[in-house]
């Protein structure tokens, strides 16, 4: 499974080098190691003195000289010293050595975990070739790694959405174990949860073991540490009380250190949890009123997106966003567009500013790129007819849309909420008839696809919507579509 790519333009950014052993490097390699752990007061000069050793130096019998205890070094103080992995040539030098037949043949486990991770933080272009040269050297050797490979190894390959359910058994199986280790740091714990959650692999006992290993440093997380752990958990459907109290209290005894991002994120986690309670989305709504001029696009939706979700209604925190989002209007993406509407128009909100500048935004998204996701169209536009609310541009898009989405092109909770908007703000056109043809023809289309991942109360407002869908036009679904 080996893939080892050319890379000529690589070779061409490097600067004029100067030949070295392999030898001469790692020792100066060492040398800038042991430093930057004694000489603190020159930490800027060495990291600057490092980072060009990388550029300038280049490995004339690195051919011969190769093992991979060089990799190892060479990629671990690349990694220290956040080098420009586009330059130079010691790194990309060692990194395809490795994964040449003969580095695949002679790796071992720790020092393929420095290569991957150095390549991982570097985000070197050569990420996913090392990955998937090594994915059968894991799986073969995955009950002999220790705590903090193992770590390192389910983080790189969880972070970079590599999907391969034998190769997280065998890592997860070995994990559960090993990570029970009381040494190993909480960041690489919430590292491993993070990993297996985004690419949705849950491994019980790993889960088991990464709970019990997070409860007994409660106190040493930091909030970017105990949110990723929380997130991870809601991720993947794993809301356990104890867990989630101990973590919850500990952000919330530090919610004046949480800037904008990590209070979105947070609000986000807990309204995903189904712990969305009022007390909670209050104090929360407090920071995050306090912060609102702070916020991003990105923010403001996951945050308002979170009231939803939790059905809290707060009034303050609705009312700093939407303006704060009249001001950075111009920075939305569709699917925030979509989310913030959504969210305002379920409690019956309409902000007259706010809704016809993002509308003009999502207009202004469609002509320049000439596409919008069906789905976010479908929910900008249902959200203004929730308050009632016509805007002729956004019909007139949202129609472009739908008509480039036929038949089975769109799923089912999209065409409801199309066909519901147009319904409710009496709207007749090419688009909307042609809709109808097809869910008379195809009432299945309708229908509510059951592994979708909607929320309940999404659930509950799609069928509202149908049954009213039924009702004005006359279309029946039958039960098993919905």
């Amino acid at each position: 499974m080996r893939r080892l790519l050319a890379r000529c333009e690589l070779s061409a950014a490097f600067a004029p080098a100067r030949l070295i052993t392999t030898e001469s490097f790692v020792s100066s390699v060492d040398q800038i190691q042991q430093q930057l752990q004694t000489a603190q007061d020159r930490r800027a000069e060495l990291l600057r003195y490092g980072r060009q050793l990388y550029e300038v130096e280049h490995l004339d019998d690195l051919q011969t000289a190769y093992t991979p205890a060089v990799a190892s070094k060479v990629c671990h103080l690349a990694s220290q010293l956040r080098i420009d992995s586009t330059k130079g040539q010691p790194f990309a030098a060692v990194v395809e050595a490795s994964i040449s037949a003969e580095g695949e043949r002679s790796m071992d486990v720790a020092s393929l975990a420095r290569v991957v991770h150095s390549c991982l933080v570097l985000r070197s272009a050569y990420l996913y070739d090392v990955l998937f040269t090594f994915i059968p050297f894991v799986r073969t050797n995955a009950s002999t790694m220790d705590a903090v490979s193992t770590a390192v190894l389910i983080n790189a390959y969880g972070r970079s959405g590599v999907h391969h359910p034998g190769l997280y058994k065998a890592m997860c199986d070995n994990g559960a174990v090993v990570l029970k280790d009381t040494r190993v740091s909480l960041a690489h714990i919430a590292n491993v949860a993070y990993a297996v959650s985004r690419v949705r692999y849950l491994h019980s006992p790993l889960m088991l073991t990464v709970r019990d290993h997070a409860l007994r440093k409660v106190g040493e997380a930091s909030p970017i540490i105990g949110l990723t752990i929380l997130d991870s958990f809601t991720e993947l459907q794993q809301i356990d009380e104890e867990l989630f109290n101990a973590y919850e209290q500990r952000l919330l005894d530090h919610l004046n250190d949480l800037q904008a991002p990590l209070m979105a994120s947070l609000i986000s986690c807990i309204a995903r949890a189904g712990r969305g309670k009022a007390d909670i989305m209050e104090a929360l709504g407090a920071r995050t009123t306090a912060l609102a001029d702070t916020f991003d696009a990105a923010s403001i939706a996951k945050v308002t997106s979170a009231y939803y979700q939790a059905g809290v209604l707060s009034e303050d925190v609705f009312g700093a966003l939407a303006e704060r989002a009249c001001k950075v209007a111009s920075d939305f993406r569709t699917d925030e567009i979509a989310s913030v509407l959504n969210a305002l128009s379920s409690f019956d909100l309409f902000d007259a500013e706010l809704f016809p500048l993002l509308a003009s935004r999502l207009s202004t998204l469609y002509k320049q790129m000439s596409y919008v996701e069906v789905a976010d169209a479908a929910i900008t536009l249902s959200s203004f007819a929730a308050v009632q609310e016509r805007n002729d541009e956004l019909i007139y898009v949202c129609s472009q849309v739908f008509a480039a989405h036929p038949d089975a092109a769109m799923d089912g909770p999209t065409r409801i909420n199309a066909l519901w908007a147009y319904a409710t703000l009496n709207v007749h056109n090419e688009a909307q008839l042609k809709m109808l043809e097809e869910a008379r023809a195809k009432p299945m289309l309708m229908g509510l696809v059951p592994e979708a991942r909607l929320s309940a109360k999404d659930k509950a407002v799609l069928e509202e919507r149908r049954q009213f869908i039924s009702k004005v036009y006359g279309i029946e679904v039958p039960v098993a579509a919905a």
